[in-house]
């Protein structure tokens, strides 16, 4: 079928964009933005999104987040909303029972399906997009920013405008070491530098690590692929589930067993 068509074709094309036209995005637009992100499945619904087109709000995100906040016109913040479906339950004299930790599960869920169906439509609607994970680890920078109230968390930022570019499709690993069938398959020693010499070849063809990536060494950009980013970056990262528990209660979710969902009003 054509729409079928599109939307792999859609699907298939999309690429991070990191360079934007001087020009805003209209209210109609972000609006039709996110209620395509409505439209994604499950019940709850325990998602947010809180738009900012403010300079100055825009250049303190670019502060926490690097310069795309900085030189996008629009900044999205995707956050797991646990106090809207909470206040659905209690207005039919119910209390939510469940634990935190379910309940973090099925709002990242929600949330991340929305925030996917945003960057399709984005993409459709012929803007450019681009995630920003670090979100999560500015919660009190975000909360601050934003107002967050309590049993609100920040998910992922997302940075939408018109692109000033057009790259091309990035690599992914081949689709026989994610798609398994009827069992697990552990990918072999052969599979994994198969998988890595897609990644480089694609990567390095593209010169992506030299255009956005400060992890490469000097001089280097001709051999520093996407094995050599990914090892680096999870070989040494530091371990923060204190911290991000921490963070988590600050918001009134609370994963440790007998603690409060005090949070803050």
């Amino acid at each position: 079928m054509e729409g079928e068509e599109n939307v792999l074709e859609l699907i298939r094309r999309r690429a991070s964009v990191r360079r934007f036209l001087d020009r805003g995005v209209p209210d109609e637009v972000v609006e039709e933005v996110v209620a395509a992100g409505q439209r994604a499945p499950f019940t709850g619904q325990m998602y947010s999104v809180v738009v900012t087109s403010d300079p100055e709000v825009r250049e303190r995100l670019g502060e926490l987040y690097g310069a795309l906040p900085r030189v996008a016109p629009l900044f999205a913040l995707v956050c797991v909303d646990f106090r809207r479906l909470e206040r659905f339950v209690a207005a039919r004299g119910r209390e939510n029972r469940a634990d935190d930790l379910t309940m973090l599960f099925l709002g990242i869920q929600d949330a991340a399906y929305a925030a996917q169906n945003m960057v399709l439509a984005a993409e459709a609607l012929g803007l450019g997009s681009c995630f920003l994970g670090a979100a999560p680890r500015l919660a009190r920078e975000m909360t601050e920013i934003f107002g967050l109230p309590s049993r609100v968390y920040p998910l992922v930022g997302l940075v939408l405008g018109y692109p000033a570019e057009s790259p091309p499709p990035r690599p992914r690993i081949p689709t026989d070491l994610v798609l398994h069938h009827d069992r697990y398959r552990d990918p072999s020693d052969e599979d994994v530098e198969r998988a890595l010499a897609v990644m480089d070849a694609g990567l390095l063809r593209e010169g992506y690590y030299g255009k956005y990536s400060a992890r490469r060494d000097a001089g280097s950009e001709e051999k520093y692929g996407w094995g050599e980013h990914v090892a680096r970056k999870y070989s040494t990262r530091p371990g923060d589930l204190e911290t991000m528990l921490e963070l988590l209660a600050e918001q009134g979710v609370q994963l440790r067993p007998g603690e409060d969902r005090d949070g803050r009003d």
